[in-house]
């Protein structure tokens, strides 16, 4: 049971309460649906948790992940001056008073012959005796005394008979102390004056209540001097002759004081236990029947709006220490599900909320992309392919062999991934999986993270969220893409040339044999055309390289440079979108037929996905493709005049070191052409066609080499320095004037 406290400490501490509360104030489906009666139940009765970070800033969200109710106030100490009572004023110095010639010497004297002596014998006033004054006095006199001491000595002798005397106008009246209030006093605010009789008087009080203080007065006051307590306007009205009012007045002077001023105050919020759990533990340590020393030095006041327990004590240490002990309990319990937000800074919540599901879940988001291998253990994809047929390719797949699929060559990977899936889920119902009672959403607008969960298990979840919203890295990935004619010291190809130039240069071929994961080997000139190279380049091969490019037989077809995030997809297309039409279909009737037109995309497209690891190393799925249409003209009217596309693509993963370029190359294109020349007329009969005609027949061989330098990039000055490069690089090419 809570410990009650005075009117006016509750009141105090109800609006330091209120103060604080106001400012602290199975499986799951392929795709992410938002939990709405979780953002419901998130956004009922929740103001401003935090003010808005600063998006520039790339440190961890921090102090971010609190329950989404009224956040708890952290610990608060309020130390009192420790000052609960009024140090007395010096007392004035006494006076001597006048020696008179009076004394008294009662022996058992009946009251009523006192009071005849007394005021009629010795003081000449007038007086009355009511019915019922009675008692006998035995007192007397070691010195003489003075007529004003003499009323005094009277005014004493009457209380000890339970009698009293009141003045009306110009007499006295002595009568029973039971029948000397009602109706006969008229209770004042000033100092009762001397020789006044009995009199009732008001005492306003400023700080502690009218109860409380007569408790604290009750044992210094005579048993009826109570007249009236009003709580409401806190004042007290005693009874009393002049001299105990003064008395009463030092008494409550003394204990009227800012009470709260002395008390210390300590405000502690919880983070896991609720009030309600917390109380009794502290009641048993602490409280009036805990036995403990300190039971009932401190006293302690639920917070249920903001969860948070109030501790009040006169002395500061104690605060501390309960504090301590506050902090230690509420670590140790409380573990009934709460609401925790989390602001998500560097990445989309949903898929923050998605990956969680997937761990902590009873099952694997479906829709997820399967795991990729290592470079280097999947089959590179080559191909050069004419749409319309009629030229050759050198790439082209050859033979019976029908081509890898991406869904053949992907299947061991999603195989694996499903195998660690499900032993990831039952190693998680052993001891890492989390209750039914756990869960997650997103809310896409704020970008923000809900949860709701037990105290214990945000922790292992808040541990995974940190690891997750790291400050995304960027990759600056610069290429060139060059067309070179296989023609001279070039017609054993790029590599050969470029090895036999450079003298030594690191060069792996990745053949491309169907249903290999990728042939590794040392390469050289003698392999056939269906194959690839990459090479990374030294310094050596950058002599090469510009020898190359400055022989007058290479065409750079594209030199692309973009900055993109880490693991995100990134595109760079640069040419034209080819019509071609279907073929026609008649529908039956004779003058209704069916045409469709498609558009294919034509020129340099490269596709980049890079991954960055911490050493600086990059991983890069690459798929390059260069294709162009030419017209061709056919014989039938009846058939679409389309142009004929040839396609040269690059599909694999390398791992380049930041700054360093990686070469690709191996895509060789062969285009046949045939020429006749004859004598006009002779050359076109039959059969003397050869004696008056010549045919030839050429052949131009072509190789596509891609140079990649990926550069990453680390901090936001970095960021910076990409962009003034280019903006360098676009003021050169500003024409002269």
């Amino acid at each position: 049971m809570i410990d009650t406290s005075p009117r006016a400490l509750r009141t105090t501490v109800f609006c330091l309460a209120t103060t604080v509360a106001l400012g602290g104030c199975g499986s799951f489906p392929d795709h992410l649906d938002p939990d709405d009666a979780l953002l419901h139940e998130a956004m009922q009765g929740t103001g401003s948790q935090r003010p808005p970070e600063d998006p520039a800033s790339e440190s961890p969200a921090a102090d971010s992940r609190q329950p989404q109710t009224p956040t708890p106030p952290q610990r608060q100490l309020i130390r009192g001056n420790q000052q609960f009572v009024r140090q007395p004023a010096p007392a004035p110095a006494v006076k001597d008073e006048a020696s008179g010639d009076i004394v008294f010497n009662f022996a058992d004297q009946p009251i009523e012959a006192v009071i005849n002596s007394v005021m009629g014998d010795l003081l000449h006033e007038n007086y009355s005796i009511a019915q019922g004054v009675k008692g006998n006095v035995s007192f007397s006199t070691s010195k003489p005394v003075n007529k004003k001491q003499a009323l005094s000595i009277l005014e004493t002798l009457l209380s000890w008979t339970d009698n009293a005397m009141i003045r009306q106008g110009q007499r006295y009246v002595i009568l029973p102390a039971n029948q000397a209030v009602a109706g006969k006093l008229v209770p004042e605010m000033s100092v009762s004056q001397p020789s006044s009789g009995l009199s009732a008087r008001l005492f306003p009080l400023r700080y502690i209540s009218a109860t409380e203080m007569q408790k604290l007065l009750k044992p210094f006051a005579r048993e009826n001097a109570f007249l009236l307590v009003d709580p409401a306007r806190n004042v007290l009205s005693l009874a009393g002759t002049p001299d105990e009012l003064a008395n009463y007045q030092d008494t409550i002077d003394t204990f009227d004081v800012d009470w709260l001023k002395g008390m210390s105050v300590g405000v502690f919020g919880l983070q896991r236990a609720s009030v309600a759990e917390l109380m009794p533990e502290l009641q048993k340590m602490f409280g009036p029947d805990s036995g403990m020393p300190l039971a009932g030095m401190v006293r302690f006041l639920p917070i249920e709006r903001t969860n948070s327990v109030v501790a009040i004590s006169s002395q500061p240490q104690y605060l501390s220490e309960v504090g301590d002990w506050i902090h230690t309990i509420d670590e140790g319990g409380g573990n009934e599900p709460q609401m925790y937000v989390y602001d998500v800074r560097n990445m989309k919540a949903t898929d923050l909320a998605k990956y969680l599901r997937q761990i902590y879940g009873t099952g694997a988001i479906k829709d997820d992309t399967p795991a990729k291998v290592a470079p280097g253990l999947r089959t590179a994809t080559l191909s050069s392919l004419n749409t319309s047929g009629g030229t050759s390719g050198g790439l082209n797949n050859s033979g019976n062999n029908p081509p890898v699929s991406d869904d053949e060559d992907q299947a061991p990977a999603a195989s694996e991934n499903s195998e660690s899936t499900e032993q990831g889920a039952a190693e998680g119902t052993t001891g890492k999986s989390l209750d039914a009672g756990t869960r997650i959403t997103a809310q896409k607008s704020s970008n923000q993270l809900l949860v709701r969960t037990r105290p214990v298990q945000w922790k292992e979840i808040e541990s995974a969220i940190k690891r997750l919203d790291n400050p995304p890295l960027q990759v600056q990935i610069e290429t060139r893409i060059l067309e070179v004619k296989l023609t001279g010291e070039l017609d054993l190809g790029v590599q050969w040339y470029l090895g036999r130039l450079a003298g030594n240069s690191t060069s792996t071929t990745v053949a491309n044999t169907p249903g290999s994961q990728g042939a590794l080997g040392g390469g050289g000139a003698g392999l056939g055309a269906d194959s690839l190279f990459y090479s990374f380049v030294s310094s050596n091969l950058q002599v090469a390289l510009h020898a190359l490019e400055t022989n007058g037989r290479t065409q750079v077809l594209s030199a692309p440079s973009l900055v993109v995030m880490n693991n995100q997809p990134a595109q760079i297309q640069v040419g034209d979108n080819i019509p071609i039409s279907q073929t026609t279909v008649n529908t039956g009737n004779a003058d209704s037929t069916l045409s469709s037109v498609e558009y294919v995309q034509t020129g340099v497209i490269l596709d980049v996905v890079p991954r960055i690891n911490p050493g600086g190393l990059v991983y890069m799925d690459i798929q390059q493709q260069v294709s162009d249409a030419e017209n061709q003209t056919t014989n039938s009217s009846d058939t679409p005049n389309n142009p004929r596309i040839s396609t040269r693509s690059v599909s694999t993963q390398v791992a380049v070191q930041s700054g360093q370029t990686v070469l690709l190359g191996g895509l060789i294109k062969q285009d046949n052409a045939e020429s006749v020349s004859a004598v006009p007329y002779l050359g076109k009969i039959p059969g003397l066609r050869w004696l008056f005609g010549n045919t030839s027949k050429s052949k131009d061989r072509t190789e596509l080499i891609v140079l990649i330098t990926p550069r990453v990039i680390t901090s936001s000055g970095q960021a910076r320095q990409v962009t003034d490069d280019y903006r360098q690089q676009m003021q050169l090419l500003r024409p002269a004037n």
